[in-house]
């Protein structure tokens, strides 16, 4: 399934660390068409593989979830609102190597494929293919609801982790990923390549429509990556309304920005694209005391052809 140019936004290939996004209006285009209906009412956007690896939570217990899903030891808490089944977290303490005060995070990792991490993208993950197996996913979708409460006023960060590992020291390499946010407090949109822990690149990428995050506001997001020649084309859907009255998924994702890693682009400090398969793919929420999150998924899919 080829993306319709009416749902494409532009690529800025340049470092730039928050700078400001353009007003822009609402999204007058309609969302992106549905594939296929998952499971809990979730819109997919692009076929799944029949043979590729899934994760699905559903109603599960995300803190009984392992190793499939996991959340670094933190506690969830059940909800129920407006029809809406979610989980609660206050996630845990995180300190920060840019020197920025501590604050909280959430980490919801899922690694559909099993396993333990084998490689890192200074050894083995390019000439493998993957950093844990083969089960581990290479074109792919993820998608998660969130709601965040009570700003702490420190770092604040909400992105999809991609094609990565563990962020670990000293063995810096095994992080091995690269990611997109969603903006808050009025900076842009941006991609950015983490490929040794805590050392980033980032980079604006122009939205498709005006956007920043809401506290107490439902919000769909989700994230589809897949290889192209020379790199992987990685685009960013949003769903600002995303459940209707008796709290069932409206499945209307628009697509908020992409981004094309392309290899031998220099960003900084790396100009090597992620074009491995990720054994971890990781949603990231800092700078709340409180966030809720319902059905969180990742699963291998059928790429576009064109």
């Amino acid at each position: 399934m080829a993306i319709p140019n009416s749902f494409r936004a532009s690529f800025i290939s340049v470092l730039v660390i928050g700078t400001a996004a353009p007003a822009l209006a609402a999204p007058a285009a309609p969302p992106a068409p549905v594939a296929e209906v998952g499971p809990s009412g979730v819109g997919m956007l692009f076929p799944s593989e029949p043979s590729g690896s899934s994760f699905y939570l559903g109603d599960g217990d995300p803190t009984d979830s392992a190793p499939l899903f996991d959340m670094e030891g933190d506690a969830a808490t059940p909800g129920f609102d407006a029809g809406i089944p979610y989980w609660s977290t206050t996630g845990h303490r995180v300190t920060y190597a840019s020197g920025k005060p501590a604050g909280k995070t959430v980490r919801l990792h899922l690694r559909p494929g099993g396993g333990e991490q084998s490689f890192t993208w200074r050894d083995g993950a390019l000439e493998n293919g993957f950093i844990g197996s083969p089960a581990d996913l290479l074109n792919f979708e993820a998608t998660v609801y969130v709601r965040v409460h009570e700003d702490n006023g420190t770092h604040h960060s909400m992105s999809w982790k991609m094609r990565g590992g563990e962020h670990t020291k000293p063995e810096v390499a095994r992080s091995s990923c690269v990611g997109m946010s969603v903006p808050f407090g009025g900076v842009s949109p941006q991609a950015y390549r983490e490929l040794d822990h805590p050392t980033y690149d980032h980079l604006a990428l122009t939205p498709s429509f005006d956007y920043q995050l809401q506290e107490g506001h439902w919000l769909g997001v989700k994230v589809v990556s897949y290889l192209v020649e020379g790199g992987t084309r990685n685009l960013l859907f949003l769903d600002t309304q995303p459940f209707d009255a008796s709290g069932t998924p409206r499945n209307e994702f628009h697509l908020f920005t992409e981004w094309h890693d392309r290899d031998g682009e220099s960003t900084g400090h790396y100009d090597r694209a992620a074009r491995w398969a990720g054994w971890e793919t990781t949603f990231r929420v800092d700078g709340w005391r409180r966030v809720d999150f319902a059905y969180p998924s990742a699963r291998e899919i059928v790429p576009p052809t064109s």
